[in-house]
């Protein structure tokens, strides 16, 4: 690595205990969650957070702290920053993964002079967003700017 790299190291812990729901644990977090399969697949379990939901989870949270970041650098403050986000599963040459997710994040800006700014900080939220920058499937995102009048 280069010495102008910024470099991070995260770590966290997982345990399983005994009904098939993990702990799972960071030391830098005085929380923990539960993670289990979701009813999906076999001996999955309802109502519990999955691996598969962290994932779009974490895309959605980056992409949100992603916004608030460059709302910030072009001095642009909106009323609200929300994002749901949508994956697909599918089984691909004998392997499940996802196939792509969608980012559907609706900025609520207070007047439309903010409203252009707000789109192009949608898709420079999408092009420097870490979590989506580093996964192996297509990340979508639409652009839904509401104004409150």
């Amino acid at each position: 690595m280069e010495n102008n790299e910024v470099q991070f190291d995260y770590r966290v812990k997982a345990v399983q205990n005994e009904n098939r729901i993990s702990r799972i644990t960071a030391a830098e977090v005085e929380t923990s969650i539960e993670c289990a399969t979701p009813p999906e697949f076999p001996h999955g379990i309802a109502g519990v957070w999955s691996p598969e939901t962290f994932f779009l989870a974490s895309i959605a949270g980056c992409y949100v702290n992603t916004y608030q970041a460059l709302c910030d650098r072009f001095k642009m403050q909106p009323v609200s920053i929300e994002c749901e986000a949508s994956g697909t599963v599918a089984l691909v040459e004998g392997r499940y993964r996802f196939t792509g997710v969608m980012l559907n994040p609706i900025i609520t800006v207070s007047n439309y002079d903010d409203e252009a700014k707000a789109i192009t900080i949608i898709e420079k939220a999408h092009k420097y967003c870490l979590i989506s920058n580093s996964v192996n499937c297509p990340v979508s995102v639409s652009e839904n700017v509401m104004v409150l009048v």
